[in-house]
């Protein structure tokens, strides 16, 4: 009876936090959630930022800074004033290098220490910005401005979008509303918007009665700051880093011979012993449509779980917006840190597979024998 008591008492909690405070108590005290406005390219807040054309701030790029800080404070606040004896800050830093280096060391042996600045520095980057996702405020608090064409927006109350009841959608601006909210703001609403409107309903519809009301008092909110990883550009950029990072480990290891892995000419000019070799040599070419794949893959792989994270917060925010959300929150904590692994650990794995040596069939060598190019 016990057990039964505790499950009575889970779906009372349940009932009362998912659906009576949210769809009851909330909107009868005007409070509601508004529907985030989902957008895959960063969003833009300032255009020719500083004066300078062409310089157009976005959130995931205040975001991409915000992480940068935060690992560089990190970094310089456990390393500036080493102690034998380490704080709290300092013995953080060295128990998660130690566990890095402890990998790479495991995975790609004597070139650990190559790979390891590059490997770690990506995963403490991507930790903190996938994480900030989860920050309150992040996504949530920015400028406020006129919904643009396609977009839902909001009546507003001062600096706050009045929203006062459960799964409102609010309404979704048109061309109209979103000139008419523009000539609202500069004060010449009262002149321009029904001349404006009317010449569009007259050319749509023939006589202006037929034609809505262009409203304009429809915004939305876009937010100051937005999870690095959620721009696909951060994570191409990523994607590319990681793929000449790759190339150069193994330049540095293999030198020319390197490239032999996409080019296999040795199994060309021992086509007499080995017959076969030509399919070693097409192997090859097909190596390097492998090899520029990586960038697809390192991009998309990221850019989708993040940004697929980023969408299942909103919405579960958006439909039930107590208690159920945070179940959520612990989802993508650990799929923040899952990501930002595996980010790292195939640049660290390609990084070492690229750095071994390539037996091409012409002699009986070891395949990755480190001791004849370390």
């Amino acid at each position: 009876m016990k057990g039964v008591w505790i499950f009575l008492g889970m779906i009372a909690f349940s009932v009362f936090f998912c659906g009576v405070m949210p769809f009851v108590l909330m909107p009868d005290a005007g409070v509601g959630m508004a529907l985030p406005v989902v957008s895959v390219p960063g969003e833009k807040l300032w255009e020719n930022f500083l004066g300078i054309k062409g310089l157009t701030i976005t959130n995931t790029l205040i975001g991409t800074l915000l992480a940068d800080i935060v690992v560089l404070a990190f970094a310089f606040g456990a390393t500036r004033n080493m102690q034998e004896v380490p704080g709290r800050l300092q013995g953080l830093f060295e128990v998660l290098t130690d566990a890095l280096y402890g990998l790479a060391k495991s995975t790609a042996g004597v070139h650990a220490r190559k790979i390891f600045p590059l490997m770690a520095t990506i995963f403490l980057f991507l930790l903190v910005a996938n994480w900030l996702e989860l920050v309150p405020g992040v996504d949530s608090v920015g400028l406020m401005h006129c919904a643009e064409e396609g977009f839902n927006g909001y009546e507003h109350n001062g600096a706050i979008l009045q929203v006062d009841k459960a799964l409102d959608q609010g309404t979704r601006a048109t061309e109209a509303d979103y000139e008419a909210c523009h000539l609202a703001e500069e004060g010449d609403h009262a002149e321009d918007t029904g001349a404006a409107h009317a010449a569009e309903g007259d050319a749509e519809t023939g006589t202006a009665e037929e034609t809505e009301a262009a409203r304009d008092d429809l915004f939305i909110v876009t937010p100051f700051v937005r999870a690095a990883a959620t721009d696909l550009n951060l994570t191409l950029g990523l994607g590319l880093l990681a793929f000449v990072a790759i190339q150069y480990f193994g330049v540095r290891a293999l030198g020319a011979g390197y490239f032999a892995k996409f080019i296999n000419t040795p199994a060309l000019g021992n086509l007499d012993k080995k017959p076969m070799g030509v399919m070693d040599f097409v192997v090859g070419l097909l190596e390097i449509v492998s090899e520029v794949s990586k960038i697809i893959s390192f991009a998309f792989r990221l850019f989708g779980n993040i940004f697929a994270g980023q969408v299942l917060l909103f919405v579960m925010a958006f439909l039930v917006a107590t208690m159920l959300p945070s179940i959520f929150y612990g989802l993508e904590l650990f799929v923040g840190l899952i990501q930002a692994f595996v980010f790292a650990m195939l640049v660290l794995v390609f990084s070492a597979m690229a750095m071994q040596k390539h037996d091409h069939g012409d002699h009986g060598d070891v395949h990755g024998r480190d001791d004849h190019y370390e």
